[in-house]
């Protein structure tokens, strides 16, 4: 048997030169069409971008960080009314606990949402673009602890990072806010969690679902002097 390398016969058949030449331009144009955008692509593409523009607030350069002074880059001790002219979209809302509710401010960003809420004002009041926001609230795969970092997406992982903290275990299931947790390294941060609602204690797998940024918080740090393992950051 002959086993010498068979070559394809297409690879070896020379084409006449004006087939050639017709495949050669016919490259050429398709090239070029391929090269040279559409206007109206382009200003599809430049409203898109622009429409996503004024829908959502500016990135902040560091990110969606959550800190005692600054949420999202807002600082926390500016009036709603500065607040809003620093990020002109927005809506109002609801923050929405277990049998109680206030008025907020919904600021949207790209991977995240952040709320400011006036913990005065009732469902059904005004905010007051003179005041001060008391409670601000993250959700969203966006957000960012004070050093940075993206927050944990589990109580575990809460734990494992930042030590000491404190979850609350559910003596009935009747919270549809969900449990939360508080870290000693964060006495100003509540993260709520995620559990199964008949769980009488809220597993380390228990999901983050949003941070809020409650403002000091004396009795958390008291709390924490007292009994937090000495060995613990």
């Amino acid at each position: 048997m002959n086993t010498a390398l068979i070559v394809p016969r297409w690879t070896t058949q020379r084409q006449p030169r004006s087939h050639i030449a017709r495949r050669v331009s016919h490259l050429a144009f398709v090239v070029s069409l391929l090269a040279c955008e559409h206007p109206d692509a382009r200003r599809s593409t430049t409203h898109s971008e622009s429409l996503a523009a004024t829908t959502r607030c500016a990135r902040p350069p560091r990110g969606i960080i959550i800190s005692l002074d600054t949420v999202a880059g807002f600082s926390t001790h500016a009036t709603l009314g500065a607040l809003r002219r620093q990020c002109a979209v927005g809506q109002s809302d609801l923050y929405d606990a277990v049998g109680y509710q206030t008025v907020a401010w919904n600021f949207p960003f790209a991977g995240a949402t952040v709320q400011a809420a006036q913990t005065k004002h009732n469902a059904g009041d005004v905010m007051r673009d003179d005041e001060t926001p008391d409670l601000w609230t993250v959700e969203g795969d966006s957000a960012r602890m004070p050093g940075g970092e993206l927050v944990p997406r589990t109580l575990g992982a809460l734990r494992a990072r930042y030590g000491f903290t404190l979850a609350e275990d559910r003596p009935d299931g009747d919270d549809m806010d969900g449990p939360f947790a508080r870290s000693c390294r964060f006495p100003y941060l509540r993260f709520m969690l995620a559990a199964n609602d008949t769980a009488r204690h809220t597993p380390d797998s228990a999901r983050v679902t949003r941070v809020d940024m409650v403002g000091p918080d004396t009795a958390m740090v008291r709390y924490c002097r007292a009994h937090r393992p000495p060995n613990e950051p």
